[in-house]
C-alpha cells in the first residue's frame, strides 16, 4: 500500500514538531526515519499510527484520506521502543492478543498466530513470559503480535535502541528479512546512520520537523543535500 503525507504538521502549542512534511512511501517499501533526537521522526510515525492528530494537512492510505481515521480503524502494526508486551501472558497469547479482540474465531486465531510465529522463529517459545526472553527475543514476538492482524503498514519505534551491538545488527537484518517475506510497507524510526542506510529502501531525513531529503541510501551517502 502507497502512503501519502501531504503537507503534514503537527505543534505542541508553541513548538512546532513536524513543519509541512510531503512524503510519499512507495507500496512494499522499507523508509527509514533518521535524524536527531527531537527532529519529530516519532511524532510523524504517531501521526501515521492514528495515536496524535495532525496540527495541519493530510495522511493517505493508498487512495483513502485516514487523517482524522482511528487507530484501530487504520490497519496498522505498531511496535513500540519497550516492545510493551504483556508480561503475564505467554509468547503465544501476547501474539493472539490482537485476533482475540478482532473476535476471530479461536482456531483460526491460532493458526495465524503459528504462522506469524513460525515466520518470525520464535515457534519454540510460545509457552514462555517475556521475562524469560532475550531483548530480541522481545523484538521478534512484538513484530509477530503487529503483524498476525496483516495490517497494512508496519510501524517500528526505534526498535533497536534497547539492544546491546551485536543484537542489533542480527536483529534489523531480520526485521529486513521478515519486511521482505511479507512485503508490507514498513516505516522504521531510527537516529543511527548506519541502521537506517543498511536496511531502509530509502532514507528520509528530518531536521527540527523539516525534510532535509528523501533518497535512496547509496544516492544519499554520495549525494547528501546539506
Amino acid at each position: 500500500m502507497e502512503v501519502r503525507l501531504e503537507g503534514l504538521s503537527k505543534h505542541f502549542n508553541k513548538v512546532v514538531a513536524v513543519d509541512a512534511l510531503t512524503l510519499t512511501i512507495e507500496d512494499g517499501k522499507l523508509i527509514g526515519l533518521l535524524g536527531p533526537s527531537g527532529c519529530g521522526k516519532s511524532t510523524t510515525l504517531f501521526m501515521l499510527a492514528g495515536l496524535y492528530d495532525p496540527s495541519g494537512g493530510a495522511i493517505y492510505f493508498g487512495d483513502e484520506e485516514v487523517t482524522r481515521v482511528a487507530p484501530e480503524k487504520r490497519g496498522i502494526g505498531l511496535v513500540f521502543q519497550n516492545y510493551a508486551l504483556y508480561p503475564h501472558m505467554t509468547v503465544l497469547d501476547n501474539v493472539l492478543f490482537p485476533l482475540i479482540n478482532l473476535k476471530i474465531p479461536k482456531n483460526e486465531a491460532k493458526k495465524m498466530a503459528y504462522e506469524m510465529t513460525e515466520l518470525v522463529q520464535i515457534s519454540e517459545l510460545l509457552n514462555r513470559k517475556p521475562k524469560e526472553l532475550s531483548g530480541g527475543q522481545q523484538q521478534r514476538v512484538a513484530i509477530a503480535r503487529a503483524l498476525v492482524k496483516k495490517p497494512r503498514l508496519l510501524l517500528l519505534d526505534e526498535p533497536l535502541s534497547n539492544l546491546d551491538a551485536r543484537l542489533r545488527i542480527e536483529t534489523r537484518e531480520e526485521i529486513r528479512r521478515i519486511q521482505q517475506e511479507v512485503h508490507i510497507t514498513t516505516v522504521f524510526v531510527t537516529h543511527d546512520q548506519e541502521e537506517a542506510m543498511s536496511i531502509s529502501d530509502k532514507i528520509a531525513v528530518l531536521d527540527k520537523g523539516v525534510l532535509q531529503q528523501y533518497e535512496e541510501p547509496q544516492q544519499m551517502y554520495k549525494r547528501p543535500a546539506n
